[in-house]
């Protein structure tokens, strides 16, 4: 006899459904599922990530598990904030304005500032302080990635930040550069192994994805429009909205822009899939306040058999 898991799929960083970034949430409370179980079915539904929420603490926090299409990551943004839209509607006993979820970065808190209306509120989430990796010579990475140099903002470092998840910031100059990118993945795999940020030569085990930001926007209320890149199975996956990239690109504002920065960002327009990402930090006396927030929208829920 198999055994049922319940399931929930959501949208986030979307302001309706069908838009935003999609995820699968799974609650797995009994710890049912192995490290390999949980891996398949993140596979099987295909999405950027699935998670897997294993235990609510005496102190209320939560313990959530994140897997790709490839690995478990250790801190995910968008994964985050929709798992803590289901834990706020569907685990916790009454409303709260925060959720704490323990992942394997550690403590992430997730403010809800409408906990009586989960549709129409906002979940921000404070990420971990970054780990400023090494700046790139533009016309190197230009070359490596088969990129126009004419495309690139030269005014902008490029350089790699970490706040969980290691992500190379790269400005290009305007929408129609940043429309045209098409990533070749054996080229960008040759990069990242030359520069040692390929999951099986570096340190943290992980591969370095690639951040696209333009200051021209669609949306003239916008302050920037990116798109995400990241080389998974031998080939490039764009990302329709990936919050753990923007706190990444938010700790880059505050040390190369200004030391109070609240912007939104515009992802995924290229993919057909809207998404609006709300900005807020501050460097004060070298600490980076990373706020990074959106809406998530009710997708689906059923049972899932194991």
């Amino acid at each position: 006899m198999s055994l049922e898991i319940q399931f929930y799929v959501v949208d986030v960083f979307a302001t309706e459904k069908y838009t935003g970034n999609q995820l699968a949430v799974f609650i797995d409370l009994e710890k049912v599922l192995s490290n390999e179980q949980m891996l398949a079915i993140t596979r099987e539904i295909n999405f950027a990530e699935s998670t897997f929420v294993r235990n609510i603490n005496r102190d209320e926090s939560v313990e959530v598990r994140i897997f790709t299409t490839e690995y478990e990551v250790p801190f995910a943004g968008h994964p985050t904030l929709g798992t803590a839209y289901i834990i706020a509607k569907y685990l916790s006993s009454a409303p709260s304005p925060k959720v704490v979820l323990q992942l394997k970065k550690g403590a992430i808190p997730v403010q809800i500032n409408m906990p009586e209306n989960l549709k129409d509120s906002r979940f921000t989430m404070r990420q971990a302080q970054p780990n400023f990796g090494a700046t790139y010579n533009a016309e190197l990475v230009a070359k490596a990635l088969y990129l126009p140099l004419t495309d690139v903002d030269l005014s902008m470092p490029i350089q790699e930040v970490d706040t969980g998840l290691p992500y190379l910031i790269i400005f290009l100059k305007d929408l129609k550069s940043i429309g045209r990118l098409q990533l070749n993945s054996e080229k960008v795999e040759q990069f990242l192994k030359r520069e040692k940020l390929f999951k099986t030569n570096n340190a943290r085990g992980l591969t370095t994805s690639l951040f696209f930001v333009s200051k021209e926007t669609v949306d003239t209320q916008h302050q920037y429009h990116t798109r995400m890149f990241v080389l998974e199975g031998n080939a490039i996956w764009e990302d329709a909205a990936t919050g753990s990239a923007n706190g990444c690109f938010l700790a880059y504002l505050l040390k190369h822009r200004r030391t109070a920065v609240s912007a939104i960002v515009e992802q995924g327009f290229e993919m057909g899939r809207k998404s609006i990402l709300y900005l807020d930090g501050e460097l004060k006396n070298d600490e980076y306040i990373l706020n990074v927030g959106g809406q998530v929208a009710a997708v689906a829920k059923g049972s899932w058999l194991v």
